[in-house]
């Protein structure tokens, strides 16, 4: 019972940690994206926290049940009880909590959360692609008096100083933010915006499956079966560093690939094969579920395999 409890404080702990500590990131990327420089902002805003919340609670929960086995990895225990909770775990994951979030997400919306806005200061200098712009003043219909210095020749001589007026005030050359200073100084890089941009296709893919009914549902569900599976990996290896990367990889190997298909990345002959699955099963993604059924099988097998292997006289099955 102990060890029970304690496996829940960490699968939920990390749920919850995980889920606030996420939607915090995303309430400031938020207001990054409508700072601007010179004028006023509030760095806390309660609609981009909550909406925060249930944009990240999938995200949390996914990583949650990596962590649940990177546990498992460090603070080892017998087999059978960590197994079981994981199964139910990820079974309450996939079946309950995720569509429900996404029922709230779709319900109460976050298309409307405006993250831009089509403001500007005046008395800052703001380097753009062609030149600088110096904005002496900003009229409350948007329109700006200033000064454009040429610093690439875009407009004819290279380094000229050329004044305007009235002119209608445009940033979007600082898009996703508002203002091209923060655009410049902490656009993050590819190797974080590239994760970000999977998880929103994923999430959209997941949305739109949720909102198709629960058939649609179980089929994009079944990358959660196959991340269940991935509970055999953490006996990959006698050394724990080597089970806990194998643990990694996989579960990104997973995701990743269930990003291909539903951003229809695949080569020509896996397309053909998909059309003509969901010809003769009469489902959407067949494929996919075909995919995820058959990472399940080898990595059960594969873990079943490990596990007596590395466990064998240790007691496998028990505590």
């Amino acid at each position: 019972m102990k060890r029970a409890l304690s496996l829940g404080i960490v699968f939920f702990g990390s749920c919850i940690v995980g889920t606030i500590l996420f939607a915090v990131l995303f309430m400031f990327s938020c207001d990054l994206s409508m700072f601007v420089t010179g004028l006023s902002s509030s760095f806390f805003s309660l609609h981009f926290f909550l909406t925060g919340l249930l944009i990240a609670f999938p995200l949390a929960c996914i990583i949650s049940q990596v962590l649940f086995v990177l546990y498992l990895i460090r603070h080892h225990g017998g087999v059978l009880l960590p197994l079981i909770m994981h199964i139910v775990f990820g079974l309450m994951i996939w079946l309950l909590f995720i569509p429900v979030d996404l029922h709230l997400i779709s319900r109460y919306g976050s298309d409307d959360i405006s993250t831009r806005v089509s403001e500007t200061s005046a008395g800052v200098f703001r380097k753009e692609d062609h030149g600088i712009f110096y904005y002496s003043r900003v009229s409350e219909e948007g329109l700006t008096d200033g000064i454009f210095i040429d610093t690439s020749g875009f407009l004819g001589q290279e380094g000229s100083v050329i004044p305007f007026f009235d002119v209608p005030f445009n940033n979007e050359s600082a898009f996703p933010y508002s203002d091209i200073i923060i655009k410049n100084s902490i656009q993050p890089p590819a190797i974080v915006t590239f994760p970000l941009t999977i998880y929103g296709a994923v999430l959209t893919a997941a949305q739109y499956s949720e909102s198709s009914g629960f058939l649609h549902w179980l089929a994009f569900a079944s990358m959660g079966l196959a991340l269940i599976a991935v509970f055999g990996v953490q006996f990959a290896s006698s050394w724990k560093l080597a089970s806990a990367s194998s643990v990694v990889s996989t579960a990104i190997a997973i995701i990743f690939i269930n990003y291909l298909y539903y951003m229809n990345i695949m080569p020509g002959l896996f397309k053909e094969i998909s059309a003509k699955l969901s010809q003769v099963f009469g489902a959407k993604d067949p494929l996919i579920i075909l995919i995820n059924l058959l990472l399940f099988v080898l990595l059960v097998v594969f873990g079943v395999f490990m596990g007596i292997y590395r466990e064998r006289g240790d007691g496998f099955m028990g505590e």
